[in-house]
């Protein structure tokens, strides 16, 4: 065990914090307040034995992976707060220890059934996906598609499809329709969830752009507090989304050093006070996490 892992340990054990859900790539525990304790990990998803944003299989570590993705999913949920106001289940950052505090959500679409062929599925939630272009598993759904052909519409936004999160049945798609008339998902609380979708990815899209990256596809959750407000969830992170730099699809390690160094994002929503957990960006940065 590192020396890192039996800090988070005791940390956990400071927090009395009780392990609810093992993931791909996060450990949920649940606190005394309520809320919820992310700890993220160093696992890489992947298909086939290759990184993939879209797989559902674990296929190795990689040191300081989690690291990574927490900060920049916090720097991300802060841009979101702060430009779109959006609401977040993020509550406070411990990026030195792994460990998001987070609002208890309900996942949209958790616990819904769906026949598939003579077997019931149950699904985790939904996983909203957003598309610029035609890119990973839309090609292998749509045969006739040329990778890389636009899939914006003609005011910019992204196609939005929606799957349910179950590993088994390879997060298999439905249509808006299907989804509300199994009862999943309200029709409202459907299309807030869209709009939100394509509101953060053509955010994303402009930002990125400024530093040379073309987004081409991502993945978003949301769920419902105990108020029943829709908050953006879980993380949006490299290993969440597919981004080119001149044509070239970039690994997560290179996703992480264009937004750190050449965006120098971290040091610009710092200082605009994000650290202090302004409420406009529903999230902050412990000061261990600097």
């Amino acid at each position: 065990m590192t020396e890192k892992q039996k800090r988070i340990n005791e940390i956990l054990t400071q927090k009395k914090a009780k392990l609810e859900y093992q993931g791909k790539s996060k450990d949920v525990y649940a606190l005394s307040n309520g809320n919820v304790l992310l700890v993220f990990g160093d696992s890489i998803t992947g298909t086939d034995g290759k990184e993939d944003p879209g797989g559902n299989t674990n296929i190795g570590t990689k040191a300081g992976l989690g690291a990574k993705n927490l900060e920049v999913s916090t720097l991300l949920y802060a841009l979101i707060g702060k430009k779109l106001g959006i609401p977040t289940q993020n509550v406070n950052a411990d990026l030195k220890n792994n460990m998001l505090e987070a609002t208890r959500v309900e996942t949209l679409g958790k616990g819904a059934k769906f026949k598939i062929g003579d077997k019931t599925i149950v699904g985790e939630g939904l996983e909203f996906i957003s598309r610029n272009k035609a890119w990973g598993s839309f090609l292998r759904r749509h045969l006739e598609a040329r990778k890389g052909a636009e899939l914006t519409d003609k005011d910019g936004a992204p196609l939005v499809e929606v799957s349910i999160k179950n590993d088994e049945a390879g997060d298999p798609f439905f249509t808006r329709e299907q989804y509300i008339k199994n009862g999943c998902v309200s029709e409202q609380d459907f299309d807030k969830a869209t709009h939100y979708t394509k509101q953060i990815t053509k955010l994303l899209t402009d930002t990125f752009a400024k530093a040379d990256m073309e987004l081409i596809d991502m993945k978003v959750e949301f769920g419902k507090d105990r108020k029943g407000k829709i908050l953006l969830s879980d993380e949006i992170s490299p290993g969440s989304m597919r981004v080119l730099s001149q044509g070239k699809e970039m690994t997560k390690d290179e996703i992480y050093t264009r937004l750190m160094e050449h965006m120098n994002i971290k040091k610009r929503f710092l200082t605009n006070g994000i650290e202090k957990g302004r409420a406009n960006a529903t999230t902050s940065i412990s000061s261990n996490g600097k």
